[in-house]
């Protein structure tokens, strides 16, 4: 007779069970390898959107709408101003700064006011220059804060501001004595 474990009773043969098993296994390898896909693909169109040389191409892949023109780079234009010498108190005692400044601007036209309103635009800086500490122009920060006030003083005796404006202003040379 044949022993127990040799009869068929109808639980299925081994054949069965190990293709059940397997396919179960060749279900989670195939998501696998569908999420592999998936990853790769997005990150060739991230890398081709990033790298591509057409900025148009890499809009219309992206849906959106192509990039603004660039604006042309502007020529930025100077002005000197004459060297300023100014004395102010500081502790009771007399401090001096002596500084050159030049004007920045992208319009010759804003350079050309200026230079038409100097005596303006030179007494409204002697007096702010006259009004400074002389412990806050010793430090990087207070000659930051002086150059930006340098800036707004001209553009309010020019009576201008955005784009047509001076926009930047720089001291050439800066002693505090």
């Amino acid at each position: 007779m044949a022993a127990k474990d040799d009869l068929n009773l109808g639980k299925g043969n081994g054949a069965d069970d190990a293709g059940k098993a397997s396919g179960g296994g060749k279900g989670k390898l195939i998501a696998i390898i569908a999420v592999v896909v998936v990853l790769l693909g997005g990150g060739a169109g991230a890398a081709f959107m990033l790298l591509g040389s057409n900025d148009e191409a890499a809009a219309d892949v992206a849906g959106a709408e192509p990039a603004a023109p660039k604006e042309e780079e502007r020529e930025a234009v100077y002005m000197p101003l004459e060297k300023f010498l100014v004395n102010f108190d500081h502790k009771g005692g007399m401090r001096y700064i002596q500084t050159d400044i030049q004007l920045m601007a992208y319009a010759p036209e804003v350079l050309e006011k200026a230079q038409r309103n100097t005596p303006a635009v030179r007494n409204r800086l002697i007096m702010l220059l006259s009004d400074q500490d002389f412990d806050a122009l010793r430090t990087v920060e207070g000659k930051e804060a002086l150059r930006q006030d340098v800036l707004n003083a001209v553009n309010e005796v020019l009576k201008m501001s955005g784009p047509d404006s001076v926009q930047d202003v720089y001291f050439t040379s800066f002693v505090l004595q």
